[in-house]
């Protein structure tokens, strides 16, 4: 296990000196297995020794405390598992060539890969079964604070855990916003600011809301003689807007399990991840949605759980409020929220049928923040008098990137009648040299705008048919977009600063220099040091782990199996429209560097664990 989960699925290359030498073909088959499996050792001796020290440990520890994990968590561990290894194999010998092949092409790798499941399994495992013991056994305990008992900062913190939190937030996070000072601005948000001047069509992919805020920030920085002083406006306006969400989020933690430990180290771990602070100072929109959308799953979790309190501190207006931010900041909130009422609505009519408790008040507050943000998109659409029809090609994410990869391994199956099909939808010409496996922006690019209805049609005709030519195509296209999710292999390699992002290509410097963003050197120094601190805290143990998107999608994962498992009902319903949002992003464009995406679930998870807890011990009681 231990040499398994340092090990690498590339093949490598057999010195034929000694192997020739041998005649004996079981000894040569043995003596290659055994050369390959060292090679394939990625490490030194020494951290292949304490990862085994660690793992032996680990495992007394499980076997002494007896804890076990059921069935549903052993098949989550299998295709945890799976994820590693493919991911592993798409990126030997790069993401771009990495291929599902390398892992079975001749016995020895098929040897070697059943070594790399194993242990990957086991070590979901035991992750798992140490999370039913954090979950059930283990107790914090007290802490004595001896002389600041007594401190105002202690007794204020006590009774007043929201405000606090939030001073906390923000104490953590100004630091960041100060360095990077005005902010940063991605190249999506350069095109929605180059979109609300009118230099280019005003659309509403990007959600308008998101631009109009932008565009608006920098028109008053503009009149003050900065226009970067309102990027820094809008970094500002992050800031506090994500504190005082999760200042919610982390006072929901309290009331759900009534230990401040959990709501300010929640608090703490959102203050201080590179992938979660290295974002305030961005302005885009998955920011705040991310933070309006933990906060609605949050009010709801009172609503299960403490519905006195919830209507009580009308809480209820925290839910219509951030669901209603949440869907005007990205579409996604919509793709999960709908999906959810047509299994939540005739639940309930099932429920009222059998004369049981229904929650319809839960029902209509979903849906209000629908039709409100309905009203406030369609009054800004009509203000700034923007083209707000969806782009057929995002709806063809999935079935694009699979007839890329086709094209690419079989172009010369391709007939011409089909090459003439797929022109229609795409540009044919040149698929296979723009196909980029984890990200489907290229390929969809020279998406043919005039298309119809019928060319469309005739396209997933002939995308069925070459299904049926060569399946694993299909299968190994999405999982090769889409194992980053389910990994903790994978690095954040997408930090960025202002001076950064301005140097991408001639046309944005051009852009940064027309509209007059600048950055004092000074941040600019700070701003390049602080994205080089970032990448190397994901190298760091531990804190490297915590930093990964990831790990705490796989949690979410953990938690639905032990809520499966044990029949946890309203713990399901909460994690319905959190897996709904995921799948919004495995028919996505790109998984790899851009964590933006990702957000909602590193500030998701430690809520749903909040919940779980209270679920378990609750039983026990």
């Amino acid at each position: 296990m231990s040499c398994g989960l340092v090990m690498t699925p590339q093949a490598h290359k057999l010195g034929p000196d000694s192997y020739d030498r041998i005649s004996n073909s079981f000894l040569k088959f043995v003596y290659h297995l055994f050369n390959e499996l060292m090679v394939s050792i990625t490490v030194n001796r020494i951290v292949v020794t304490l990862i085994f020290a660690l793992m032996c440990v680990s495992l007394r520890f499980v076997s002494k405390k007896q804890i076990k994990i059921n069935w549903i968590q052993y098949l989550l561990s299998v295709i945890l598992s799976i994820f590693a290894v493919s991911g592993m194999a798409f990126s030997f010998p790069n993401l771009k060539d990495g291929t599902w092949s390398i892992l079975f092409e001749n016995n020895i790798q098929t040897i070697k890969t059943l070594i790399l499941l194993v242990s990957w399994f086991w070590f979901y495992n035991l992750i798992q079964s140490f999370l039913v013991y954090m979950l059930t056994e283990f107790k914090l305990k007290p802490y004595d604070l001896g002389k600041y008992e007594s401190s105002k900062i202690v007794n204020f913190a006590r009774k007043h855990v929201y405000f606090s939190a939030l001073i906390l937030y923000l104490l953590l996070v100004l630091p960041v916003v100060l360095m990077d000072y005005p902010g940063t601005i991605s190249y999506d948000t350069l095109i929605q600011l180059i979109q609300f001047n009118h230099d280019m069509e005003l659309r509403n992919d990007h959600p308008i809301f998101s631009t109009a805020m932008l565009g608006n920030a920098v028109k008053i920085g503009t009149k003050l003689g900065y226009p970067s002083l309102g990027v820094f406006f809008h970094s500002l306006y992050h800031m506090v807007g994500s504190g005082l969400l999760v200042a919610f989020s982390s006072w929901v933690i309290y009331q759900i399990t009534d230990k401040k430990k959990m709501a300010y180290g929640y608090v703490v771990l959102v203050g201080l991840l590179p992938i979660m602070t290295n974002l305030i100072t961005v302005p885009v929109k998955d920011t705040m949605f991310s933070h309006a959308f933990a906060a609605s799953v949050a009010s709801a979790c009172l609503y299960l759980y403490k519905k006195d309190l919830y209507f009580k501190n009308k809480i209820y207006l925290v839910t219509v409020v951030t669901l209603t931010l949440a869907i005007l900041l990205r579409k996604n909130a919509i793709y999960a929220i709908v999906p959810m009422l047509f299994i939540l609505i005739p639940f309930e009519l099932f429920k009222l049928y059998k004369k049981k408790a229904t929650h319809f008040v839960l029902v209509a507050l979903i849906i209000l923040p629908i039709g409100m943000a309905t009203l406030i998109e369609n009054g800004l659409v009509s203000h700034y008098k923007i083209s707000s029809e969806v782009m057929e090609r995002e709806k063809l994410s999935v079935p694009l990137q699979q007839t890329a990869r086709y094209v690419k391994k079989y172009g010369d199956e391709v007939t011409e009648s089909e090459k003439k099909t797929i022109n229609k939808v795409i540009k044919y010409e040149g698929i296979p040299e723009r196909y980029l496996p984890t990200r489907s922006d290229p390929i969809k690019e020279s998406f043919q705008e005039d298309v119809s209805s019928e060319d469309i049609k005739e396209y997933m005709g002939v995308w069925g048919k070459q299904f049926t030519k060569h399946p694993m195509v299909y299968f190994e296209a999405t999982m090769h977009q889409i194992f980053p999710l389910f990994t903790v292999t994978n690095y954040n390699t997408y930090y960025a600063s202002l001076e950064s992002t301005s140097k991408i290509t001639p046309w944005t410097n051009s852009h940064f220099e027309i509209y007059n963003l600048t950055q004092p050197q000074i941040n600019t120094d700070l701003s390049l040091t602080k994205m080089g601190y970032s990448k190397l805290f994901d190298s760091l143990p531990v804190l490297g782990l915590l930093n990964n998107y990831s790990l705490y999608i796989i949690l979410i994962m953990m938690i639905l199996a032990l809520a499966l498992y044990r029949k946890m009902y309203k713990l399901l319903w909460l994690l319905l429209p959190t897996l709904l949002l995921l799948g919004t992003l495995i028919v996505g464009p790109l998984m790899i560097g851009y964590h933006r995406y990702y957000i909602p679930f590193v500030l998701l998870a430690p809520i749903y664990l909040a919940v779980m807890y209270k679920e378990l011990n609750s039983k026990e009681e």
